[in-house]
């Protein structure tokens, strides 16, 4: 594994807990959230959105946004756990990990 590996996979996590806050209803709304969120993961990782999304989140993420489908459900589980608990990132993860592998 690479440096890179680790960057795309915090990369796609971020996106995916940031599309998961993002509630939008119309297909226009759900393209602008998704601009928002590579804004976010831009700002995390020191890039350009267009960079981030290009070649550090999984496009599975945002295809899984598209149609609806976030770990928003996970999520909502995982933050009722304190803050410094490492089952929140490993939950986390693992939830992002059920995102991409289904669809």
């Amino acid at each position: 594994m690479s440096a890179k590996d680790f960057r795309t996979w915090h990369g796609t996590v971020q996106a995916a807990i940031a599309l998961a806050h993002l509630d939008a209803g119309t297909p226009t709304a759900r393209k602008r959230a998704v601009a928002e969120a590579m804004r976010e993961v831009a700002h995390h990782l020191g890039n350009t959105p267009t960079v981030a999304r290009a070649s550090y989140v999984d496009d599975r993420v945002i295809d899984r946004y598209l149609d609806g489908t976030t770990i928003a459900p996970a999520l909502d589980r995982i933050e009722k756990l304190p803050l410094g608990d490492v089952r929140r990132t490993e939950r986390t993860e693992r939830a992002v990990l059920r995102l991409i592998k289904t669809g």
